[in-house]
């Protein structure tokens, strides 16, 4: 078993309707969340790490502005991760383990302020970006300054076509450890390659669905996000799969906390 933390690193403003179809016509705040996860034996590991404010610097020339045109960025020094757990009492060098659930600059900025730390991400979610910069790299919504230089020689790379443990919602689950404690599972569609991680906690199961779905309305009741944000989805129809899938899951597991990275609901009820 493993212990967890749910914490945001800086936000950005949403539109509700496009988050979710029918809803007010005002802005929300998309919080960057990121999780802590201490295991027993391999100590203390991330699940993503929102915003950083290296963010600023790294999209103020195009084509990389264009993610600050979109995306109106909240976040302070403080805020930053590697702050955050400096104030809790871990040094950045104590993060084991960073599993990068896409390569969006919300998930991945904080990326260069661990030197010690393995990276772990979907083969295919890094294919899909190895190499690629300016409008190529845009096309991904990813920006290649936001990766450490030495990136290459920390990854490690998980193909979840080849998990051994098979959940008849989700399908395939990658065991991270070989200890039941952290399953990685494949949630392409909002990025190619997306990951999503099942930690097995001493206070029930969390499910850590990043980006396949913003809001719990959407696994709960079916809210989809509003058409127009097609435009920044990698495949739609894979993105409604996985939200179905998801949405088989809570049924068929209603004690499982889970978790969208943005859902501002949950995660205030997970501080709670």
């Amino acid at each position: 078993m493993v212990q967890f933390q749910l914490k945001a690193a800086g936000f950005c403003w949403a539109a509700q309707h496009h988050a979710m179809r029918g809803a007010a016509r005002k802005d929300i705040k998309f919080y960057a969340t990121y999780g802590i996860i201490r295991h027993p034996k391999h100590g203390v590991i991330l699940f993503d790490t929102g915003y950083a404010t290296r963010f600023f610097d790294y999209t103020s020339k195009y084509p990389y502005k264009l993610y600050q045109h979109l995306t109106k960025v909240k976040i302070n020094e403080a805020e930053n991760v590697v702050n955050q757990l400096k104030a809790d009492g871990i040094e950045a060098n104590e993060v084991t383990y960073i599993i990068i659930s896409h390569f969006h600059a919300d998930h991945i900025a904080g990326l260069k302020d661990f030197p010690n730390s393995t990276f772990i991400c979907n083969r295919t979610a890094y294919e899909a970006i190895k190499g690629k910069s300016g409008l190529a790299a845009m096309k991904y919504g990813f920006v290649p300054a936001f990766l450490p230089d030495d990136f290459e020689n920390r990854l490690q790379l998980v193909n979840i076509e080849t998990g051994t443990y098979v959940d008849k919602d989700l399908g395939k689950l990658v065991d991270l450890f070989g200890d039941g404690s952290i399953l990685l599972c494949d949630l392409d569609g909002h990025a190619v390659g997306q990951m999503g991680a099942i930690l097995n906690t001493a206070e029930g199961i969390v499910f850590l669905v990043a980006d396949a779905c913003w809001l719990e309305e959407t696994y709960k009741e079916g809210k989809m996000p509003h058409f127009i944000t097609r435009l920044l989805f990698n495949s739609w129809t894979n993105f409604v799969k996985n939200v179905n899938k998801i949405r088989n899951y809570h049924q068929n597991n209603p004690e499982t906390l889970i978790i969208p990275c943005h859902c501002e609901k949950t995660m205030r009820r997970v501080f709670e």
